[in-house]
């Protein structure tokens, strides 16, 4: 799946402000005469100062594929950044802008536990390429990215990698030591604030990509049925099982056939039956069209196709006029 980065605006411009404003008055609280050994309030990273993170142009989609966006979190960070990037809508003509990459060391930063900051503390100091221009962002893209692909775990804790980044960013020139000084301490005040924050964040990621999915889901192309004129309808015989041994055929029109080609038949349609998906399976047990549809609409057109032929050819698919239109596309249910 190809996947797109865009600027929030109205939604994270909230986020980003409640965030603003929670840790405008934490800083309140942490002063200089907090700090320890272990925790110099005087932060200065070595020169020379490690260069950004790199960054990629995404690929472009050249199906009718609804796009699925990856939507990069704190807007106004990325604007004070040079490297990290978020392409709103453009026309086709116009330059992709590229995407923030995990390097090798945030990478590995990116899988420390959550709630560790001990350990995340001594990765900075250790680590000082992680601390630069666009990390934040390239965590934040692999957290939509892991939660794409199922990895809700990991999405999390990139999330959780990306606010200390952008906490300490946030608290100037000594953040770095100021905010795990509170963190390691173990100040209620400090910890319930950022955890808040990085429920909030990681619940946000969620829901854009179960929207992202749905978008695409309804805007790439489907096979559906639909019927030719107002008055066809579209029904289903969905077998109860195979053909019994004692088959006995019986009623007009039953004189002419023969008990083992009908067996066969029977067979045959109840073979077809059998090898479709379970969800398949309920929605033609239903009856209803729209849960057939939306089955097929979750398949690839080769899928769907293949599964309408052989509803079609099982005799399970029934069709007053025997056509079967292709609403390519139009994502119908």
């Amino acid at each position: 799946m190809v996947i797109h980065v865009k600027q929030l605006t109205e939604t994270i411009e909230r986020d980003q402000k409640e965030l603003e404003e929670q840790i405008a008055e934490q800083k309140k609280h942490i002063t200089s005469e907090d700090i320890h050994e272990g925790f110099s309030s005087k932060y200065v990273p070595p020169l020379p100062a490690p260069a950004p993170v790199p960054t990629t142009k995404p690929e472009k989609k050249t199906t009718k594929a609804t796009e699925t966006t990856i939507e990069v979190l704190n807007p106004k960070e990325t604007e004070a950044s040079t490297s990290s990037t978020a392409p709103s809508k453009n026309d086709d003509n116009e330059e992709e802008e590229e995407l923030p990459e995990l390097t090798p060391s945030l990478e590995a930063f990116s899988k420390l536990s959550v709630g560790d900051y001990e350990k995340s503390f001594q990765f900075i100091q250790n680590h000082r390429d992680v601390y630069v221009p666009g990390a934040s962002d390239a965590l934040l893209v692999a957290a939509f990215t892991a939660q794409t692909e199922g990895k809700s775990k990991y999405a999390k804790q990139c999330v959780h990698q990306s606010l200390l980044i952008q906490y300490c960013e946030k608290l100037g020139r000594d953040g770095v030591g100021l905010f795990f000084k509170k963190m390691i301490t173990g100040d209620k005040r400090a910890i319930r604030v950022f955890v808040d924050d990085v429920e909030n964040t990681y619940r946000h990621i969620v829901n854009r990509v179960k929207i992202s999915e749905e978008e695409a889901r309804q805007g790439r192309e489907q096979i559906q049925l639909v019927p030719e004129n107002p008055n066809q309808t579209i029904s289903f015989n969905v077998p109860d099982g195979p053909p019994p041994e004692d088959l006995v055929l019986e009623g007009p029109g039953t004189e002419d056939l023969k008990v083992e080609d009908v067996r066969k038949a029977l067979q045959f349609r109840w073979d077809i039956f059998s090898g479709y998906s379970p969800e398949l399976q309920e929605a033609l047990k239903s009856g209803g069209l729209d849960g057939v549809n939306q089955v097929l609409g979750e398949m690839d057109v080769t899928e769907a196709e293949a599964v309408v032929n052989s509803l079609d050819a099982a005799g399970i698919l029934n069709f007053a006029e025997g056509g079967i239109r292709d609403e390519t596309g139009k994502g119908q249910s």
